[in-house]
Formats: structure tokens, C-alpha cells, sequence
């Protein structure tokens, strides 16, 4: 479906609140998105909180002429904290309270009162920075759009603004962390309820996402859980090429401990008779020296070659797709959304191995154009699957990576998913 931007820019302005896009590498799939939505608002103000000072303040990222960056300080002082405690006396915090007694079935205590406080006083402020903001650079209220990229404390303060002063629209989008109670401090996410009762909508980046918030969160009205795909744009023709003698594995992910990239390592271990070139894109935190691992582990296995890269932009990885031509991409994240990796993989025709977690299944067709591997699966399960991807045969292996390419066109194409989110928002604002 094609969403053509039929309703007029004028005076029609977005902010969209980020965590740190356009500063450092982090978020970089947001950059195609925000290309979008700039040319259905006659002015998007991408507001940012201060970054530290130890973080780059060069914007690393392609920006349209009508998006302005600005950063605003989330950190409410000392007295603010402490007129913030007022929060316990409203009907917001003691309805909280009781869904996390009766609905997350969570035990009450001192660290779930101090996530919940500290959320509640955060989101106030924010909602006053966002007026303030406002006010300041004369973008009248009615007019303008609220959307955070994540489901987090910025997302409860435009709800909190919303219901007090009238705009255009409000959302949010959820994604993974900002999903997953079991993934958060004390298996707890606060305000959830009230954030997708308040926004006009709620975006969620698959099908699992929308069952996971309807099961987890009481009483949310489903139609304001739309689904919209994450979406990359095409950057090369099909790459229909058989597989060399030598099988060519990317993994291409963030260093967190929730990535289990060590599961790789230990199934190129195991593996005897296939000559592979795995190569990783990506760093990350201080849970996993990759390179001291990968020797530790393979450097006596005389078929395995690997190489390992660091953060790199997102063009200088398509860059590298388009040259090294590989085989397949493999993942084996514990919990996920629906990975951007995978649509940049499969917008260059390369099949993907993942594990069936979060909405992965909505992009793996099992044996078309990828294999579908157990939530947590045995490291013989991972050679399993690489082995049988080795031994398909030319034409085999050709429908695989075809069907991986029609994935990407048909499903998680920039060009039709995003317009359809700026169409959505836009609706609003026109019934209004």
C-alpha cells in the first residue's frame, strides 16, 4: 500500500524524543526513519537528553534540512526530587500500585517503590521540559506531534502533558528492553498501563510485541496497538550467488550478554569438516572481550578464519555487505524484536539463522529463507543448522537467498513501512 503524503505541511510540526540518536552509534536504524517522517512535518524537532561528556557531541548521521536537534537536561536537581515526592499523594501512583500487586503479581518493595518513584518524578519533569520547550520556540500545542522512540519515562511525561494540554498526537514505539518485564531491575517496567491507556497509540515492531503488552498489561484497548515494521531502505540488486567452498557466517550485534555471540564461538569449535570465515560487527559493554574469547577458543582450529570489527556507521556496513559477500547471517540473541540486522541481511539476499525469540519468527519462514533455531538452543543444534545450510545444494541455496531478498521487499521495505507510520499519526491529528 502506498501512502502518499496527502495532508498539508503546514504548521505541522513533530518532536520526537530519542536516548541518544543522532550522538555516538547507538540507534542508528533511526536514521532511515526519521528521513521519512521529515517529509510529512513541516518541522521535526529531535530532542535528545544531554549526553555525557566522555560521548562524541558530532552528529554521526545523514539529517534532513527541517530537523532540528536539541538537547534538554532529564535530570530533575535535588529540591526538584523532593517537591516531585508529592506523586505519592495522586491517584496515579496508587493505581499503579495496585497493578503491580494484582496484575504483575510482584512483591511490593523498597526497590520496586524507588524504580516507580523515581519513574513518576522523571516523567513530571519531562513533561515540563516539554512545555517549556514548546513555549520557547512559539510551536503552538494543537499542532504538534509527541513521539518517543521508546517506551520509557520520556513516554509517561507526554502522556502526562497530553492529558493536560490538547495536541496533535502522542505516541510511542516498543522495541525490545523497553518490552520485556523479565529483562528490567526486579522484572518490573513502570507505568506501562498509563502509558498505552493516555498516547493516542502505541507502535510495536511485531505481532509477538502487541500479544506480549495485551497479556502482560490489563485492560489495554488493542486498537491502539499498531503494528509497523522497522524497515531498511534497498541499497543493492539481489546478490543471487552460490556458496563457495568456504562458508561465509556475519553476526552483526551490539556485545550485550543478552546477544550470546560466545554461542558462535563455541559452535565453530565443534566444527570439523567446513572450512568458515565468520566475521562480527559490533562492540559493546565489558561483558565480553569477543576477540580474546574467539583466540581462546579457535585458535588451533585450522579450518575456521575470523574476523572482528568494531562499531562501524551504518553506510560503511552496507559497504561491507556489498563486498564480502556472504552466506548467511546467524543471531542467537535471548530476547528480541524483530532485528534490523536481519532486514539489512535480507535486503542483500542473505539468509539468516536465528533463534525463535520475540517477533523473529515473523521474519524467518523456517527452511525458505533462513532456519528458525530453538529459543535457547544446544550448541549441536547451532552446528546442526550451519551444516545443513553448507549442504544445500546450488539451486537449493539460491531459493533461499531469493526468498530472503522477497522477505525484505514484500515486509520490512523502508519505502512502504514508514510512510504508513507517518500516515497513522497524521490521521490523528486529522480526526481531531
Amino acid at each position: 500500500m502506498c501512502f502518499a503524503a496527502n495532508f498539508s505541511l503546514k504548521k505541522k510540526f513533530l518532536i520526537l524524543i530519542s536516548t541518544s540518536f543522532p550522538y555516538g552509534m547507538r540507534e542508528p536504524f533511526l536514521e532511515t526513519e526519521l528521513s521519512y517522517l521529515s517529509t510529512y512535518f513541516h518541522k521535526v524537532y529531535l530532542l535528545v537528553p544531554k549526553q555525557p561528556e566522555n560521548i562524541s557531541h558530532t552528529i554521526n548521521f545523514k539529517l534532513s534540512p527541517n530537523v532540528i536537534v536539541a538537547q534538554f537536561n532529564d535530570k530533575p536537581t535535588f529540591i526538584q526530587k523532593l517537591l516531585g515526592l508529592k506523586v505519592i499523594f495522586t491517584y496515579r501512583f496508587w493505581k499503579e500500585i495496585s497493578i503491580i500487586k494484582l496484575n504483575y503479581n510482584l512483591k511490593l518493595n523498597r526497590q520496586i517503590l524507588k524504580i516507580l518513584m523515581s519513574s513518576l518524578i522523571r516523567s513530571l519533569y519531562f513533561a515540563q521540559q516539554i512545555k517549556k520547550f514548546l513555549k520557547s520556540n512559539h510551536i503552538p500545542f494543537h499542532r504538534t506531534t509527541l513521539y518517543t522512540y521508546w517506551c520509557n519515562e520520556y513516554s509517561a511525561g507526554i502522556g502526562i502533558f497530553r492529558k493536560k494540554y490538547k495536541v496533535a498526537g502522542a505516541f510511542t514505539r516498543v522495541h525490545n528492553w523497553d518490552l520485556y518485564f523479565e529483562r528490567a531491575d526486579h522484572n518490573y517496567l513502570p507505568l506501562r498501563s498509563f502509558i498505552h491507556k493516555t498516547l493516542d497509540a502505541t507502535f510495536v515492531v511485531s505481532e509477538q510485541t502487541k500479544k506480549y503488552i495485551l497479556k502482560k498489561i490489563p485492560y489495554i484497548n488493542e486498537d491502539k496497538l499498531l503494528v509497523n515494521y522497522l524497515g531498511v531502505e534497498k541499497i543493492a540488486e539481489p546478490l543471487l550467488n552460490n556458496k563457495g567452498k568456504k562458508l561465509k557466517i556475519l553476526s552483526l550485534a551490539f556485545l550485550g550478554k543478552v546477544k550470546r555471540i560466545d554461542m558462535v564461538v563455541a559452535a565453530l569449535e565443534m566444527i570439523e569438516n567446513i572450512e568458515i570465515e565468520w566475521h562480527h560487527i559490533g562492540e559493546g559493554n565489558d561483558h565480553l572481550d569477543l576477540k580474546q574469547y574467539a583466540f581462546n577458543h579457535l585458535f588451533n582450529k585450522s579450518n575456521i578464519r575470523y574476523v572482528i570489527t568494531g562499531d562501524i556507521p551504518k553506510k560503511n556496513v552496507y559497504e561491507y555487505l556489498k563486498k564480502e559477500h556472504f552466506d548467511v547471517l546467524i543471531n542467537t540473541s535471548s530476547f528480541e524484536g524483530v532485528p534490523v540486522s536481519m532486514m539489512e541481511a535480507m535486503s542483500f539476499s542473505i539468509p539468516v539463522i536465528g533463534t525463535n525469540v520475540g517477533g523473529v519468527s515473523e521474519i524467518i519462514d523456517d527452511g525458505k529463507n533462513g532456519y528458525l533455531l530453538p529459543a535457547n538452543p544446544s550448541t549441536k543444534e547451532i552446528v546442526d543448522t550451519l551444516t545443513k545450510l553448507y549442504l544445500l545444494s546450488d539451486e537449493e541455496y539460491l531459493i533461499m537467498r531469493n526468498n530472503a531478498y522477497q522477505t525484505w521487499k514484500n515486509k520490512f521495505n523502508a519505502e512502504y513501512n514508514y510512510p504508513e507510520l507517518a500516515y497513522n499519526m497524521l490521521q490523528f491529528s486529522k480526526n481531531r
